[in-house]
């Protein structure tokens, strides 16, 4: 167990309240008063001790920093350098602190900063940096480990002691389609289904070619399903499906889609999905068949899905997904032209228009703590970084309407995305689009790119918003990337696209 001393990191910030007491010599009586009797003797009542609590401190950085995780030897490092920002009410013996309700605003000024913030004041705003794997905001199993920096203070500074039941993680991957190249690479090459869900890590060897419109090319580094590992480590996992699911699939080369069954059993336990968004526009590319299929197939294996349906009412419908007491909310809308809008007596998706999306977030936040919007967007045209004029209309719609968070997809590029906070204080997310999580596109570095989102609620409230950036191998496999190496450069071209007030 490590101390703070004069220039070495703490594991453990012990600050024993030292409460006494003090005993004033009274006088000696006068001579003559020697003998007489003693007044009765009342004790001293001892002073009621100060109870004391303790909090761990979560190691945070800025929210554009590419860093993704630290070590207990850079924080001892950052200690002796005199550069770890820690906050004063830990230990009034520090020197370069500052209080723990101003951290959070210096780390956003200072993105490359870091700073040891009590775990109750992270926000959305800041970075959480895992420490050797220990993650007070991470999966089950992160925030079940020995975390090394906590502060032991007095409880009357409202701090609070950490409650891991309290914390839930979200993980969106973006849009999935695995005809094309990947049903090529499992079903024609010989890899089979599990190499095409079995993806790990991979790193860039040049682009191909250089200038102009490149394509990357990717080399995989092992780790095989650390992809997998961590979409099954979300609480709730989400899987945006574009495609049908039909028995009698076929490898398509062209844009007219069809998925083989065999494989949501690996959408559901190799990625963990817990929920289907199926409000897209190929959904009926294998005809109303096809689309019915889908749906019996979802059910068959435990699925429930949002955004589409039998009729109107069902497609309006949210999926909903409980995790330790608390209940999340999905509904979807597409507006993309291809796929037939469900009617009162008709199946189809969700069309995005108004009186839907205030009807299905009404239904959501009837039963949810927590609602998602997961639109299929895009302004009028696909591939593009720019927000469009009826995208934003439809993002004030989506919120009017009571949704907590808008994930949207459709433009098949990562980015941009809206970190801001509503009129209660509150975080709230849009993001445009998170990219080709599995769809085959191939033809340029923006297709080949995406990003994972991981988001972290302490309770309901959004507290982590976390990108994990991957690419997509011989357009069939996803793996991950490392943010400081090959992932910055979708991270940075989210980053670049999004609003200059990010995280202000």
């Amino acid at each position: 167990m490590r101390n703070f001393r004069a220039a070495v990191v703490a594991a453990v910030l012990l600050l024993t309240a030292c409460t006494g007491t003090q005993t004033t010599p009274s006088a000696s009586p006068p001579a003559s008063e020697a003998s007489a009797s003693p007044p009765p003797s009342t004790a001293t009542p001892e002073p009621t001790p100060v109870p004391e609590v303790e909090v761990p401190l979560a190691v945070v950085t800025g929210f554009t920093n590419l860093k993704s995780d630290v070590s207990a030897g850079e924080v001892d490092a950052a200690v002796g350098a005199g550069t770890l920002v820690q906050p004063c009410e830990a230990d009034a013996a520090l020197t370069g602190c500052m209080p723990a309700a101003e951290i959070a605003q210096h780390v956003v000024a200072n993105p490359t900063a870091l700073a040891l913030l009590p775990w109750h004041l992270v926000t959305a705003e800041v970075k959480v940096l895992p420490v050797d794997k220990a993650d007070l905001f991470g999966s089950a199993e992160a925030r079940s480990m020995p975390y090394p920096y906590t502060a032991t203070v007095s409880a009357d500074l409202g701090w609070e002691p950490y409650d891991a039941s309290r914390i839930r993680t979200m993980i969106s991957p973006g849009n999935m389609c695995h005809d094309r190249g990947p049903a090529h690479a499992a079903l024609v090459v010989g890899h089979g289904w599990d190499w095409v869900f079995g993806g790990g890590t991979a790193v860039y060897n040049g682009f191909n070619p250089e200038g102009g419109l490149s394509t990357i090319n990717v080399v995989p580094t092992g780790n095989e399903g650390a992809m997998g590992a961590l979409l099954r480590s979300g609480d709730v996992t989400i899987a945006e499906i574009e495609c049908p699911f039909v028995d009698d699939f076929t490898v398509n080369n062209g844009t007219i889609f069809s998925l083989d069954p065999a494989t949501i059993p690996l959408i559901r336990d190799t990625y963990g999905a817990d929920v289907i968004i199926f409000a897209a526009n190929h959904p009926f590319d294998q005809g109303v068949e096809g689309f019915l299929e889908s749906l019996e197939h979802f059910e068959v294996n435990g699925l429930p899905y949002a955004g589409a349906g039998r009729n109107l009412d069902e497609a309006l419908e949210p999926a909903t997904f409980e995790v330790n007491g608390l209940t999340f909310g999905f509904v979807g809308h597409n507006e993309i032209p291809g796929p037939i809008a469900a009617g009162p007596d008709s199946p189809g998706v969700a069309w995005l228009q108004e009186d839907h999306v205030i009807e299905s977030v009404r239904r959501a936040r009837e039963v949810a703590d927590v609602v998602i919007c997961v639109p299929q967007w895009w302004g009028g045209e696909e591939y593009h970084y720019d927000w469009r004029p009826s995208q934003r209309e439809q993002q004030d719609l989506y919120f009017e309407a009571g949704c907590d968070h808008v994930l949207g997809q459709g433009t098949h590029y990562a980015g941009p995305m809206d970190l801001d906070v509503d009129d209660e204080g509150n975080a709230r997310l849009t993001v445009m689009s998170s990219g080709n999580f599995l769809f085959g596109q191939g033809w340029s570095q923006d297709t080949q790119e995406g990003v994972v989102f991981e988001l972290t609620f302490l309770d309901a409230e959004l507290v982590q918003a976390r990108m994990h950036p991957y690419v997509t191998r011989d357009q069939a496999q996803t793996n991950l990337t490392e943010p400081e190496g090959d992932g910055s450069y979708v991270l940075n071209r989210v980053f670049e696209h999004s609003a200059a007030d990010l995280a202000d």
